[in-house]
Parts: C-alpha cells; sequence; structure tokens
C-alpha cells in the first residue's frame, strides 16, 4: 500500500475541519506614474498580479498637468495605455485638444468597470502640436483581492488540505519523519499512518507463507512427477557397486560348509550325596569372637 493512499483519510479529516476559502480586498491608488517621465511600465506601479494568489483590477484613474503653449499654437495632448490582450490597440485613451487655446493646467477623473491589470499595458502622456508638458500626474485607482487560502499554498503545499499537490506533499513529509515531537502538526497522521502500515503486514507475511507453501507442492511434484526416468531416481553407479560385493558370497560359503570331525566327552568322576551336619561348637565360638561383635557392629556404626 502506498504512502498516498495510506494517508488518502489525512486528507478527509483536513478538509473536515476547513469550511472556508477566505480572500482579503483591498481598494488603492498607485504612486504618481509620470513622476519619472511621461511613459510608464504598469508593472512598476501595481502589486506583483502575477502571483497565483494575487488578482488586481483597474477601475478608474486621474491624471492632471500644466500645459505650456501660445495661444495661437496647435496642440492635442493624448493619454493613453496599450491593451495588452490586443496588440495594437488602447485599453484606455483621452485625447486634451489645446489648439488656439492659452495654456494651462487640466485634471480629469475616470471611473469603469473593473478590469484584470495583466491587460494594461504601457502608460504615456504624449503631445502633437507646438508646447509642453509640465508638472504631469497620473494615478490609477485598483482593487486588490487577495486569496489568503491560494497565498498559504503558493508558500507551501501542506498549508491546506484544498492546495494542489497536498495529498503528494503530505505523504513525502511523513515518510521522511522518524520520530515526531507531539507538537509536531502532522504527528496525527504520522501515528495514522504507522498504524495503518501495522495493520496490513499480516496480510502481506500471510501472502509469503502462500507463495512459499506453493513452491514446496511445486518441488514434490516435480520429484514425484511421472516425467522422472530410472536415470534421475535412483544412483546406477552404486547400484552395480552393491551387486558386484553380493557376487563374492560363493567364495565365503566354502570356509562355512567344511565340516570337522569330533566326538562326544563323557563324564567320569561322580559325587556320593551325603549329608554334612552344623560345626555347632565352631557356631558358639563365632558368636563369642570379638572380632566377629566388631565386624558386625560396624555395618550400624557407618
Amino acid at each position: 500500500m502506498t504512502n498516498k493512499s495510506r494517508l488518502s483519510w489525512a486528507a478527509v479529516l483536513w478538509v473536515a475541519s476547513y469550511s472556508y476559502c477566505y480572500s482579503d480586498t483591498t481598494y488603492a491608488s498607485t504612486n504618481n506614474a509620470a513622476q519619472n517621465g511621461l511613459r510608464w511600465a504598469m508593472t512598476n506601479l501595481l502589486p506583483d498580479f502575477t502571483q497565483p494568489y494575487l488578482t488586481v483590477e483597474i477601475n478608474g484613474l486621474t491624471y492632471q498637468y500644466t500645459m505650456v503653449k501660445e495661444q495661437g499654437d496647435d496642440a492635442v495632448v493624448t493619454m493613453s495605455n496599450d491593451d495588452l490582450a490586443n496588440p495594437g490597440q488602447k485599453i484606455f485613451e483621452n485625447e486634451d485638444d489645446w489648439s488656439q487655446l492659452h495654456g494651462g493646467t487640466i485634471r480629469k477623473f475616470f471611473r469603469f468597470g473593473y478590469t484584470n491589470a495583466n491587460r494594461w499595458g504601457e502608460g504615456s502622456l504624449e503631445i502633437e502640436g507646438e508646447g509642453s508638458i509640465e508638472d504631469p500626474y497620473v494615478i490609477y485607482n485598483y482593487k486588490m483581492v487577495v486569496d489568503e487560502t491560494m497565498q498559504k499554498c503558493y508558500l507551501s503545499a501542506l498549508a491546506d488540505p484544498m492546495c494542489p499537490g497536498y495529498e503528494d506533499a503530505l505523504s513525502d513529509y511523513i515518510a521522511n519523519l522518524e520520530a515526531p515531537e507531539v507538537d509536531d502538526p502532522f504527528y496525527d497522521e504520522w501515528v495514522q499512518a504507522n498504524l495503518a502500515e501495522e495493520a496490513e503486514k499480516p496480510k502481506e507475511e500471510e501472502e509469503i507463507e502462500v507463495e512459499e507453501e506453493e513452491e514446496r507442492e511445486e518441488s514434490l511434484e516435480e520429484q514425484l512427477g511421472a516425467e522422472q526416468t530410472l536415470e534421475a531416481m535412483v544412483d546406477t553407479s552404486e547400484q552395480a557397486s552393491i551387486l558386484a560385493e553380493l557376487a563374492q558370497v560363493p567364495k565365503l560359503n566354502q570356509y562355512y560348509a567344511t565340516s570337522l570331525p569330533g566326538g562326544v566327552y563323557e563324564e567320569t568322576i561322580t559325587l556320593p550325596t551325603t549329608n554334612y551336619p552344623d560345626n555347632r561348637r565352631a557356631l558358639r565360638n563365632l558368636a563369642s569372637d570379638a572380632n566377629h561383635r566388631t565386624m558386625v557392629r560396624s555395618q550400624y556404626e557407618r
């Protein structure tokens, strides 16, 4: 059983404790886009909207500048941004015609629907005709939405069960744990994973025993198989040696078959049947004999 399958229950526990996707919305304005010149890159003004957990949308802008010119001169000032989704076109464009007018300061405000910042290309203030622009001031209004769950996932796949690749990351993390501390955030998952692994060991051992038994049966079938030849079952050379030894039996029989002449030994001495009386005198002496007494008592003294 793989770590992934053993730990699938862990994801379920986390999902059960997880209910909502949190996001943080911020409304803000950029710094002056034209403080360093009449052309600017939007990526230098807005938060890094290339991050997968961050969404930036622009919904307005304000620009201001002072036009320096003679009244009789013709001049047109254009405030614009390129449209990255449609090359060659503008996502925003506005013209101020100063022809035959005195120079002066102008300030304009624009509001429109939220547009993803990844469409907003280079911005500029351009003048066509006679005159010059001084004190340019351009700011953009935007909304920034931070998906906190996705932000955590971006930093670590283990941050939340909803993160892409969470199960794989959790499996790898627990596989590398040897003896985690109790305060480890994945201590319970580590314990459960090890219990699940131990529960499966008897099944694996049983399968091994079955395989070994099958191998023994196959080996026995091979030994008893009908295809076995006589040479494979019997050592014919050893059998020949035994038969040769048995062939020497007739050579030994001539020694055992020889008969020797003999006779019968007859007894010539006979003993008469007589009753011999006891020597009472000797018995009386023996009873009073000190040596006899010592011998008798010595067996009890031990």
